[in-house]
């Protein structure tokens, strides 16, 4: 025996030298072999072994931390309480950040985030925001706040009401029947012996009968009579740690949510009739009704107060200070979907009563516009975000580097180029990151390319973002008053989208892309005049077409160019103009100035113009 465990440790041991042998030679000598098979593009080839990341958006395991998130703790740590703006372009990665940052704190603290409605009345968001704070908190002390609790709740409410309504009326009811039996003693002795015959025979025969039943079914039987009795007392006394639990803020909170959940009426009868003879009656009858009102909005912001200063010193220390691991958060999400800025600083001009409270964080994501309100607050113009807000945090578009790890974290295996294309084309932006990289994936399969290199999955991905750009430029201009002298660039539009839409060659492909070319410098200065004022819009409308069409050209050079996709050492020799983040920089730039994004452009282009042509004139 032991020589059998010897040769199993040996056996063990040797498996484990194996695998961590494997672990450091496999990648040494498999990559080179692959690379050998694939050719030297093999940086080129589309090569996606796991979609779980682009199936899971959502998950957690695959956010990869935002820069800024660091200094939101940082700045968290420095302050007491407050509200934290969290500013950033839609889809940057706000909602993600707070989620992943709610998943970290959940240990010992209360964290109740809050999904803003599109259309919201303020005392109705303040009324579920309420709700939602006693539920979170009912929750963490091992309680669930759904019906049936508060239905007990209610239930012993109307039986305490009852009692108390009931009680002085049964007391009187019970002086007046005692008065009556006083009275009536005579012929109530007179019946019981007119009757202790026969009848107490009868009973004391049954109650014999019945009293010796129960004692041969209690001595017999006991699995019918003395297991459930046990049954009902262990479940009695696993009961009594909760019992135990229940705090007076745990009770407030239950209380606070029946108010807020339930309308109260309560209806209470009472009625009584003595006929001790068939010549008189006497009878007394009671009813109350009570209704309650809902809390105005002004109630609801001290009531909520109140609840959020008495959870506040739930969190304090034994010294008196507050522990920065017992905290209050409040993460009020998608604020931006309630429609413009202005809506925006109303809703917070509204709930700003609540803000302020020691150990409460107050965490809101706004858009980039209601950001830029607080960053204005040194100027003279103010304005109710810089006193609603203690400091906003910006959150920037990724860098080419962060979109790198983001993207080989969620698909293992995509190389370099193409997700420097992806990252060009969302200019940085998460969600749209994301977006086109599944978008990405899928051309393979679907046109039947085979091999997947760069320059056709860059041709179809960037001509059909093209076609749906250039399908919704037609839709919005039709809902405007076009002049007639727009009509020669409206057909060079149908005519590069009707190629785009039926391009299956190579030819169907140069055809539409001289198509866009032909259009981006007929939009330069189109003209016309409307008596409706459309003009001005609609050239704007056709500036921003162009400098997007220039866009996707230049995209479609440098990575479906003729020339390969440069190496990274190529990259650096030519320069900032020349680097690819600079592609991602005119992408956003798109949304303040076409002009500008042309400038970022040229200089792109000439960066590479530059580089090229060094190595010709050398040669």
């Amino acid at each position: 025996m032991a020589l059998l465990a010897t040769l199993q440790l040996q056996v063990a041991f040797m498996r484990r030298q194996w695998e961590k042998s494997l672990q450091t030679t496999l990648p040494t000598q498999v990559a080179p072999t692959l690379r050998r098979l694939i050719g030297d593009d093999h940086d080129t080839l589309l090569i996606t072994p796991d979609l779980l990341g682009l199936i899971d958006v959502h998950d957690l395991r695959y956010v990869v931390p935002h820069r800024e998130q660091q200094t939101l703790i940082t700045k968290m740590e420095l302050m007491a309480g407050g509200t934290i703006a969290i500013s950033g372009p839609r889809g940057v990665g706000k909602s993600t950040l707070l989620r992943a940052q709610a998943q970290q704190w959940r240990a010992g603290n209360l964290v109740v985030p809050v999904q803003i409605p599109a259309a919201y009345i303020p005392q109705e968001f303040l009324l579920s925001l309420f709700q939602q704070v006693c539920e979170r908190f009912i929750e963490q002390h091992g309680r669930a706040a759904d019906s049936s609790s508060l239905f007990l709740v209610k239930l012993r409410k109307h039986v305490l009401m009852r009692l108390r309504r009931v009680a002085p009326f049964a007391a009187r009811l019970l002086v007046g029947m005692a008065l009556l039996c006083v009275a009536l003693a005579p012929v109530a002795r007179a019946l019981h012996r007119a009757l202790r015959g026969d009848v107490q025979e009868w009973l004391t025969r049954s109650w014999d009968d019945a009293s010796g039943f129960a004692m041969r079914l209690w001595e017999h039987h006991l699995w019918l009579t003395r297991m459930p009795l046990a049954l009902l007392g262990l479940v009695v006394l696993a009961s009594l740690p909760r019992w135990q639990r229940r705090s007076p803020l745990l009770k407030e909170c239950v209380n606070y949510l029946y108010l807020l959940r339930t309308a109260q009426s309560t209806s209470l009868a009472t009625n009584a009739g003595v006929t001790p003879f068939a010549a008189g009656t006497a009878g007394a009858g009671r009813t109350t009704t009570l209704s309650s009102r809902t809390l105005n909005f002004p109630e609801l912001v001290v009531h909520f107060r109140h609840l959020l200063e008495r959870i506040a010193e739930w969190g304090r220390a034994g010294d008196g200070n507050y522990d920065h691991d017992r905290r209050i958060f409040i993460i009020i999400d998608e604020i931006d979907r309630i429609g413009t800025a202005e809506q925006a600083r109303s809703l917070l001009a509204e709930v700003k009563a609540v803000f302020g409270i020691p150990n409460v964080y107050f965490l809101i994501s706004v858009a980039e516009d209601v950001g830029a309100g607080f960053v204005r607050r040194g100027l003279p113009v103010r304005d109710v975000i810089d006193s609603s807000l203690d400091d906003v945090i910006h959150l920037e578009p990724r860098t080419l580097n962060e979109s790198q790890a983001i993207l080989q974290n969620r698909v293992p295996g995509l190389t370099a180029p193409f997700i420097a294309l992806a990252h060009c084309l969302s200019g940085g932006i998460t969600r749209d990151l994301i977006r086109y990289t599944r978008h990405m994936v899928t051309i393979p399969d679907r046109l039947g390319l085979g091999e997947g290199r760069l320059a056709n999955v860059a041709r179809e991905l960037l001509l059909d973002e093209l076609r749906e750009t250039l399908s919704g430029f037609r839709t919005l201009l039709s809902g405007t008053d076009s002049p007639i002298d727009w009509a020669p660039d409206l057909d060079r539009a149908r005519f590069a989208l009707l190629l785009l839409q039926e391009r299956s060659e190579n030819d169907r492909a140069s055809l539409a892309r001289n198509a866009i070319q032909r259009l981006i410098e007929a939009t330069t200065a189109p003209t016309g005049t409307s008596t409706t004022g459309q003009v001005d819009s609609g050239r704007q409308h056709w500036d921003e077409l162009g400098a997007y069409g220039e866009f996707v050209l230049t995209l479609l050079d440098f990575f479906a160019g003729e020339e390969p996709f440069p190496s990274h050492e190529e990259i650096e020799r030519v320069g900032t103009d020349g680097d690819p983040q600079r592609l991602a920089e005119a992408r956003l730039e798109l949304a303040v100035s076409p002009a500008s994004t042309r400038l970022a452009l040229k200089r792109f282009r000439e960066a590479w113009r530059a580089a090229r042509a060094r190595p010709a004139a050398a040669s």
